[in-house]
């Protein structure tokens, strides 16, 4: 039986094609399923989990504008910029400030 990583969506050999591709490079990423409201993060690879001292149980249902890497320095533009990209399939190039866990 195949291991589960942190999928919270069905299989779907799409999603595995992505998943393996970017693993292959060495990338931190997530994935998200645009169908709910919140576009909630589905999959993340553990280089993210590593660069965001976050677990998978911590990250996985999260929106994927990723509100929870948030801190004091985090420019309220780029947050809103950031959002209005994602939600409204955009592509744009934004400087943003996260923060890890710790």
């Amino acid at each position: 039986m195949p291991v589960r990583r942190g999928h919270v969506a069905p299989q779907n050999t799409f999603l595995g094609l992505i998943i393996r591709k970017f693993e292959g490079q060495n990338r931190k990423f997530v994935i998200a399923n645009a169908r709910v409201e919140n576009c909630a993060i589905i999959y993340c690879n553990d280089g993210f989990c590593e660069m965001t001292g976050f677990s998978r149980p911590d990250i996985m249902q999260k929106p994927c504008t990723c509100d929870f890497l948030h801190g004091d320095l985090t420019d309220k533009e780029a947050i809103n910029l950031v959002a209005q990209s994602v939600l409204g399939s955009e592509e744009r190039k934004v400087e943003i400030t996260y923060y890890r866990k710790d």
